[in-house]
């Protein structure tokens, strides 16, 4: 207590002596031709000496602005606006001029013709373009060599997340575009990690409509956020890239390469990369799940990742903590204007990962109360090639034509072994089992989107027709062999092994496509018709064989675990909106009727059919309020539907591991789903503050669930059910503000997320609770232009309550604390490292680990014009490095642990492949413009 009483001392004195050393600067922008001031325009104070952003405000109505909180020094103060040009000032703060008074500066109107006269003009760090946030790339300083993710980090209201999520003004950016146009698809990663920093001039940020929105003229709720990269002028006709390469201890390796050729509207792209030391460049895709069935798509041909929910690590894909993973990566980004009307866009992309894991997994089922303990080791091996066309074709200036075909294959090898015990609650052995599990498959996805959007001569009428087309196929076969124990009071009765093989083959066929007619009636207000048909067609054929020992061939037909599943869902959909947008308001309301159907049948099984109707309403609203141009809240209600997916319907059991079965169930129904969303915004850029709030509630009826039944012997069959009652609310409140006497910005949050869910476990239902919450501290420093610390801290708890007799209730706690540092503590060497410390509370035992990673690299410039960078990194200098994580599920608590890259050392060279060979240390974004 003592110490914190201490510590809270030192901070108020801190603070007050901070007061009382810093000091103001004061005055008004005046137009002196007209005798009048100018409002709102833009201050900006940086360093003389090195002109590095100290903060940036606006001016009132009246042209009044006043700056305070500055410490000694000498300072430049840079005063713009649209219409004036840009005017500069001059100042000391010490401690004999505390304050300063500039009273009228003098702001001169750019239509004055001026003639013979050198103006230097330079780019403010923030600014507003419409609702697009701007900020200007060379007033953000970062390290030599450094990409775009680098960049992001030092932009106020960006954020990057560990695995290298992208969050602006609190929400996820979808995508990031370079001059407008997309790089390498959809995946933000490619560009935010392989760009170099010093190649952009600008970074926008903006909700981009979508297509449709983009004719109508309103936002349909469909906006995605997006980052804009644009280019500095000598890179836009150009060419620039970087080339890596580094060995290590334990061999490791690294190598990265990316070349990039501008010409106008023409952009070229090489990227290339290679490494065994988790390091992530791109985000990984797959078309196929585990199983060889391929995953869902999403409109538009993007594609998803599909893991079972039972996967110990669903989610972690790509994760850079986890397991030992070998990337490669190469392609090439193609875009330019055909003609006049046509513009193309197109890209390739090739990726090996190969992930391998040794995995930990302890779970305490509540029905019946048995312990299950796994090890597996994992070696996986995924190849996979995406190519993708748009071409957006002008046909005249009301109608236009856009196709955009996507193509994937992807190749997947996959190789698991492991061993399983059940345990009861007294400790005594129920069974144990060991497998070796080998699954190949190759798949194929080929889908088109095809728009055309017609506007009429009245604004505001427009018509617009999409049609998505999806084509993909799998083809796989598996060995499975398996070796299980069966016990009654500590001794062996039973004894089972499977040694069979199988053969795979999934389709899938389909359409969607729908019509918009847009009508104004009203100055701001306008009706919206839509009409739509979708149809998916599925096909799943499972032929399994036992092991023949007469002939050592294997060719007997398992026939409980054969099958050839057919299954057809669609819809048709009508629906009205109504809309109105003005400049302070903007809401819609309407909804749609939706008709789906479910039909199926198994070929080879008797009164297996299938053929289910459903008839939906589907109401939708949305309602945004702007208070002014940086401040909003937005209320979204929509419905949905979804479907249950082939393999959760197909009526075969997957025993691939004998004591976990996983079965279908061809009575399912559609879930139906409700959601309210609510976003709240508050945003000043130029004081760089911000707040955001969003929150999440969702209901789900006839939820797929899981119907777990565990027999004597510790055998869980789970088979997917539907239930009612499900619902979810989830929250996350942001808040991000200067510390003006630490030189630094803070930034403050909070999540918290609630479950409420049914399920049944031996025919007894089960009703869970969740709640989870957990505040987070994040600091930026930077006490010396040499200096820039990082200091953050998390904590996350939770509880999870369940309804199941003598089941136990779940609940644990982490803390992590993170520190980042980088010194240039001379004119070409620099400093990095960062020590992160992760505490996991009330696991199982054996799960509950305290782990500190710390990571530190040494760099210097080299070679002409710093072209060259030579580097030393130690990752892990501990040697401590590991992966725990709990999950609380539907009838078990589960305790994961796998294995993680430990210490190495790795010494790299970079090569600068730009022409001139500036660094953003030396090109501070000034623009010089001669009259």
């Amino acid at each position: 207590m003592r110490q914190t009483v201490t510590l809270l001392s030192f901070l108020i004195f801190s603070l007050q002596a901070s007061s009382q050393k810093n000091g103001t600067i004061k005055g008004t922008s005046f137009d002196t031709s007209i005798n009048k001031p100018v409002p709102n325009a833009t201050l900006t104070l940086m360093k003389k000496k090195d002109s590095s952003l100290v903060t940036f405000t606006m001016a009132d109505n009246n042209g009044r602005f006043q700056i305070d909180g500055l410490p000694n020094g000498e300072y430049r103060l840079l005063i713009t606006q649209v219409i004036y040009r840009n005017a500069i000032k001059y100042f000391t703060i010490d401690d004999d001029h505390r304050e300063i008074t500039l009273g009228n500066v003098a702001m001169n109107d750019k239509n004055k013709t001026l003639s013979e006269v050198t103006v230097s003009a330079e780019a403010a760090p923030v600014t507003l373009v419409g609702d697009t946030i701007q900020y200007n790339a060379g007033s953000f300083k970062t390290r030599p060599n450094a990409n775009v993710e680098d960049l992001l980090k030092k932009l106020p209201g960006v954020k990057v997340d560990k695995d290298g999520t992208v969050k602006a003004q609190g929400e996820k950016v979808q995508k990031v575009l370079v001059d407008g146009k997309e790089f390498f698809g959809n995946d933000p990663k490619i560009a935010t990690k392989n760009l170099p920093a010093d190649a952009i001039d600008k970074v926008q940020v903006y909700d981009k409509l979508s297509d449709q929105a983009q004719i109508t003229g309103f936002d349909d709720g469909n906006s995605e956020k997006t980052i804009n990269l644009k280019l500095k002028a000598d890179k836009k006709n150009g060419r620039f890239g970087k080339a890596t390469a580094g060995a290590g201890t334990g061999e490791r390796y690294e190598g990265k390469f990316n070349f990039n050729s501008f010409k106008g509207a023409r952009q070229t792209s090489l990227i290339a990369m290679g490494n065994n030391t988790n390091a992530e460049g791109f985000s990984f895709i797959d078309i196929l799940n585990f199983t060889g069935a391929l995953s869902s798509q999403k409109n538009g041909g993007d594609i998803n990742i599909s893991i079972s929910a039972d996967d110990p690590l669903a989610g972690l894909i790509g994760g850079n903590n986890i397991g030992i993973n070998t990337t490669w990566g190469s392609g090439i980004n193609y875009n330019n204007i055909i003609g006049t009307k046509t513009d193309f866009r197109s890209n390739f992309f090739y990726s090996h990962y190969n992930p391998n894991r040794q995995t930990n997994i302890q779970r305490q089922y509540f029905s019946p109360k048995n312990i299950y303990k796994q090890h597996s080791y994992t070696d996986k091996q995924n190849n996979s090639q995406r190519l993708n066309f748009s071409a957006d074709y002008q046909i005249d200036s009301f109608r236009s034509l856009k196709i955009s075909p996507n193509f994937s294959y992807q190749k997947t090898d996959n190789k698991t072994v492991s061993d399983y015990s059940t345990f009861s609650e007294q400790g005594e052995k129920i069974n144990s089992s060991n497998s070796n599990d080998i699954t190949n498959s190759e798949g194929t996805n080929l889908s088109t989107n095809i728009l055309f959007r017609n506007k009429f001569g009245k604004r505001g009428r427009t018509f617009s027709l999409n049609l998505l087309t999806n084509f993909n196929n799998s083809e796989g076969n598996g060995n499975l062999q398996s070796v299980t124990d069966f016990y009654n009071g500590g001794s062996l009765f039973l004894s089972d092994s499977i040694n069979q093989k199988n053969k795979n083959t999934t389709a899938l066929s389909g359409f969607n496509a729908k019509a918009v007619y847009t009508e104004p009636i009203f100055k701001k207000s306008q009706l919206e018709f839509s009409a739509g048909r979708s149809y998916t067609k599925n096909t799943a054929s499972k032929t399994t064989y036992d092991f023949n020992k007469s002939n050592g061939k294997y060719d007997l037909i398992n026939e409980p675990l054969t099958n050839d599943f057919v299954n057809t869902y669609s819809y048709n959909t009508a629906g009205l909106r109504f809309r109105r947008q003005t400049k302070k308001y903007s809401f819609a309301v309407g909804g749609a009727w939706q008709q789906a159907s479910i039909e199926g049948h198994t070929k080879n099984l008797k009164d297996s059919a299938i053929s289910k109707s459903f008839t939906n309403i589907l109401p939708n609203a949305r309602l945004q309020y702007n208070f002014n141009r940086f401040k909003n809240i937005t209320f979204n209600y929509s419905t949905n539907t979804n479907p249950p997916s082939v393999t959760q319907l197909q009526p075969l059991p997957d025993n691939s591991n004998p004591l976990y079965i996983r079965l279908g169930n061809p009575k399912l129904q559609q879930e139906f789903i409700q959601t309210l969303r609510l976003n709240a915004s508050l945003v000043n850029p130029f004081k760089n503050r911000n707040l955001f709030a969003f929150f999440t509630a969702q209901q789900t009826q006839h939820k797929i669930v899981n119907y777990d039944r565990i027999n004597s012997l510790g055998v869980d069959s789970v088979l997917p059910v539907n239930v009612d009652g499900v619902y979810n609310l989830n929250g996350n409140l942001s808040f991000g503000f200067p510390v003006h006497f630490l030189k630094g910005t803070m930034d403050i949050s909070s999540v918290v997320n609630t479950y409420h869910g049914r399920q049944f476990a031996n025919t007894v239902e089960n009703t869970i609770n969740t709640i989870t919450v957990g505040p987070q501290l994040r600091l930026d420093i930077s006490p010396t232009d040499k200096i820039d610390i990082t200091l953050s801290t998390s904590f996350k708890h939770s509880k999870t309550t369940y309804s199941l007799p003598g089941a136990q209730n779940s609940k644990y706690f982490t803390q992590e604390y993170t520190i980042d540092f980088n010194w240039q503590f001379a004119k070409k060497f620099l400093l990095v490292t960062d020590f992160n410390y992760l505490v996991n509370n009330q696991y199982s035992t054996g799960f509950n680990t305290k782990v500190p990673l710390w990571n530190a690299a040494i760099s210097r410039q080299v070679l002409h014009f710093n072209r060259g960078e030579l580097k030393l990194v130690a990752k892990d200098i501990l040697n401590r490095n590991v992966y725990v994580n709990r999950s609380a599920n539907q009838n078990y608590i589960e305790d994961t642990r796998v294995n993680s890259l430990r210490r190495f050392f790795l010494l790299s060279f970079t090569f600068n492949l730009n022409k001139t060979g500036l660094s953003n240390a030396e090109n501070k974004g000034g623009v010089r413009v001669v009259r």
